[in-house]
């Protein structure tokens, strides 16, 4: 990735955290992107990040020299800017991948990034995260870069369909911060003017770049979200893949199909099918319009959600709605039972996923790059077995 390895800088000094991470939307002069990051490995009993330090994007080392200083600002920028090699992302992706971690041990990787990556960068991380599927990623940023620019509105998507986790700095996030990577010197962090209203701004803009569905995820999520284990720890949040028909008549249109997952905001957390209703109701639904909604979702929907959706079906008759899972959440808790029985009493079908349907959610929302679906040892008994939990919680 990096034509060098660089190790990262322990920590930064109070100007450069303030002038950088400043969350104003629209800010000229700040050419360089600083990544603080915490590195935790899963399940450690000690909770401590196994690694913490700071990158920032460096000029290309030919530059690192007197003549530096006799290019014009625009053209030190451009070096870095078109060179993302040397963007702080790419740094640190260099820095990780040479220390040859361990595969066995589960990682979650935390950036606090002054701007959102490029699209360039986005490309890496997104390859990076495939190759390890046993890294979690979560970016908070400080401001979003380019963030009218379609390329650069697609990448934050891209990441998000990879599986990485998106958010705005909250307040809370930039005290942490500038308690962990800054030479405070005892000082308290003091946020900027008009803070509140800048990330209201930047949380608002990002929501509604992420609010549309993803047109497809990759196998690696695929694989990992939807195995149909009895106990899947470590899948803490739902996918689901949907198609969407139109009823005219007595013949259907095939209208709309893509992909969902959780949605953390600061305010609450938005599960994958509150996702999809909240999508549905401001851009497709309409009163005239007969729909058929089918959801593949890694788990059954939890009791609050199962409860929004039987409300959302008795309000709407004109939308029928199947619902195929791979798993069942929390299916030996009789409020949770009672929310699919629920969902069934107001006209929804709930299954189970069989091979049928991970094979077509494979070939129709996987970029799988033609490869057949492989299912897993142990497929069909867990269905099996689900399958009769369901039977007897619905009958």
């Amino acid at each position: 990735m990096n034509p060098q390895i660089r190790n990262p800088m322990e920590g930064m000094d109070r100007h450069a955290f303030n002038y950088n991470f400043e969350n104003e939307p629209i800010l000229y002069g700040r050419s360089y992107t600083w990544l603080c990051y915490e590195v935790k490995i899963r399940k450690d009993p000690s909770k401590l990040p196994w690694d913490t330090g700071v990158f920032r994007g460096q000029v290309r080392p030919k530059l690192q020299s007197n003549r530096r200083y006799e290019l014009s600002n625009w053209e030190c920028r451009k070096h870095v800017y078109f060179q993302p090699q040397y963007h702080a992302e790419m740094c640190f992706l260099s820095w990780f991948c040479g220390n040859q971690l361990p595969a066995h041990k589960r990682f979650q990787i935390t950036w606090f990034v002054s701007w959102t990556p490029c699209p360039d960068c986005v490309a890496k991380v997104t390859e990076f995260l495939a190759e390890h599927p046993n890294v979690t990623l979560t970016i908070s940023v400080a401001r979003l870069y380019y963030y009218r620019g379609k390329d650069w509105r697609r990448a934050l998507c891209r990441l998000h369909q990879a599986g990485a986790r998106v958010k705005i700095m909250d307040y809370e996030e930039f005290a942490y911060c500038w308690e962990n990577f800054v030479y405070n010197e005892g000082q308290s962090f003091m946020p900027w003017d008009k803070f509140d209203d800048n990330y209201a701004f930047l949380h608002h803009k990002l929501k509604e770049i992420l609010r549309n569905p993803m047109e497809a995820t990759y196998p690696h999520i695929f694989y990992f979200h939807f195995k149909n284990l009895r106990k899947a720890y470590g899948r803490n949040e739902t996918w689901l893949c949907f198609t969407m028909e139109i009823i005219k008549q007595h013949s259907t249109v095939f209208w709309e199909t893509g992909v969902f997952r959780n949605q953390v905001y600061p305010e609450s957390l938005c599960h994958a099918e509150r996702c999809f209703l909240s999508w549905f109701c401001e851009d497709i639904l309409s009163p005239n319009t007969d729909y058929r909604v089918t959801w593949y979702t890694s788990w059954s929907p939890c009791l609050d959600c199962a409860g929004e959706v039987a409300e959302f079906l008795a309000r709407h008759s004109n939308v029928k709605l199947a619902i195929f899972a791979a798993r069942l959440y929390y299916f030996w808790d009789p409020h949770y039972q009672q929310g699919l029985r629920s969902l069934s009493e107001k006209g929804a079908s709930v299954e189970i996923m069989g091979y049928k349907d991970f094979k077509y959610c494979w070939e129709n929302f996987v970029y799988n790059g033609d490869e057949p679906f492989k299912p897993w040892k142990g497929l069909k008994y867990n269905f099996l077995f689900l399958d009769s939990k369901l039977q007897e919680i619905l009958q």
